[in-house]
């Protein structure tokens, strides 16, 4: 799905895509948390920066190695890293909550 299309269907939805790709590509996100809800647990992660461009593409740094991927907004409050499908259940300035089962990552971001 093109760019095009995720603005021609926030005029559809009533959430704001073009707003949460706004938020998401201006800036880079580091992780920062990961809590498990089915044992309660919450955990520090090493840290990940991630940076998401506006062309559907991504960069990932782990340990000085960059990974390169790709990332959709496959429907309202939803993104898609790689293959994997996340409900975005906080996006801000500051920070970036992804739900994946009983599983939340938590983000910060860095600028």
């Amino acid at each position: 799905m093109s760019l095009s299309m995720f603005f021609v269907q926030s005029c559809e939805n009533s959430c704001n895509m073009s707003r949460q790709i706004k938020l998401l590509t201006e800036r880079k996100w580091i992780t920062d948390t990961y809590i498990d809800y089915s044992i309660n647990q919450e955990f520090h992660v090493i840290p990940e920066q991630y940076e998401f461009y506006a062309d559907g593409t991504l960069t990932k740094v782990k340990n000085n190695d960059t990974i390169y991927g790709n990332w959709a907004i496959p429907e309202c409050n939803y993104l898609r890293i790689s293959s994997m499908t996340f409900k975005v259940a906080e996006l801000s300035r500051k920070m970036m909550v992804l739900r994946y089962g009983n599983s939340d990552f938590i983000y910060r971001s860095v600028n």
